[in-house]
């Protein structure tokens, strides 16, 4: 079964963020690349099967439905919720975020 992938605007603009911040801050282009391909295959294993990934770690997420899938090899967790089916990515972080705190419903 094929789930359909819906970004939202502001995970988006995390990705964005973070992409810059490796680019250009950190003067990494090729951790950028590697964030970016890591997040394509996640992208498409969430629209394959969303339910191999946990539950959130964050026990107020958790409750609400939230799900996370971790960046393999870098320290990122995209975190989404399922809706029939339909996937809803809300947020991508860095694992030392408090990133509970920042997920808008």
């Amino acid at each position: 079964m094929v789930y359909d992938l819906i970004i939202t605007d502001r995970a988006d603009e995390l990705v964005d963020n973070i992409v810059s911040y490796l680019k250009n801050k950190l003067k990494n282009p090729d951790a950028a690349l590697r964030f970016v391909d890591e997040l394509d295959a996640v992208y498409g294993n969430l629209e394959e099967n969303p339910f191999r990934y946990p539950e959130s770690q964050d026990q107020y997420l958790s409750r609400k439905g939230y799900r996370e899938a971790l960046l393999q090899g870098m320290s990122y967790r995209i975190v989404f919720r399922i809706d029939e089916f339909t996937i809803y990515i809300v947020g991508v972080y860095h694992d030392l975020e408090d990133y509970g705190k920042k997920i808008e419903e």
